[in-house]
């Protein structure tokens, strides 16, 4: 079910970010170009948003997509995607575990779909911190053949 999840999350991420390439005409992701072009914080097709950092929450409907960006690759922890599960309809009533949510997270990486990404410390801090949090891989297409 995790996959199938995760699957939605892409897809929900790619299709908001598609909405503000298309409303702003350009070709970039939006992280890119949110300075620039407009409000880090909006509403679009009922989308509302807010950019932060290297990343966004978005909220629909109350169910909330947040995600990180590199370059072109969405990036979460497992907290963020556990947002998505706690506020969604459906898969609330699943009950998952953060543990359990994290080990079939895991299970996605031994499958080639997910990767670590591992940042160590913050620029301008003086302790060094290990964050791991996940990065995608494969995304449709590829993503359907593998299921």
């Amino acid at each position: 079910m995790i996959e199938k999840i995760l699957i939605e999350y892409v897809k929900f991420i790619r299709s908001f970010e598609n909405l503000l390439k298309d409303k702003y005409k350009q070709d970039i992701n939006p992280c890119s170009f949110s300075r620039d072009f407009f409000e880090r914080k909006g509403i679009i097709e009922g989308i509302e948003y807010w950019f932060h950092g290297g990343g966004c929450t978005a909220e629909k409907d109350g169910v909330i997509y947040a995600y990180d960006i590199g370059v072109n690759e969405i990036q979460f922890s497992q907290w963020k995607f556990s947002e998505l599960i706690r506020t969604h309809p459906d898969y609330q009533k699943l009950n998952y575990s953060p543990e359990f949510v994290e080990y079939e997270l895991y299970q996605l990486i031994n499958k080639g779909i997910l990767d670590w990404l591992i940042i160590e410390g913050i620029e301008g801090t003086n302790f060094g911190c290990v964050f791991m949090s996940y990065r995608v891989l494969l995304e449709a297409p590829y993503i359907y053949k593998i299921l």
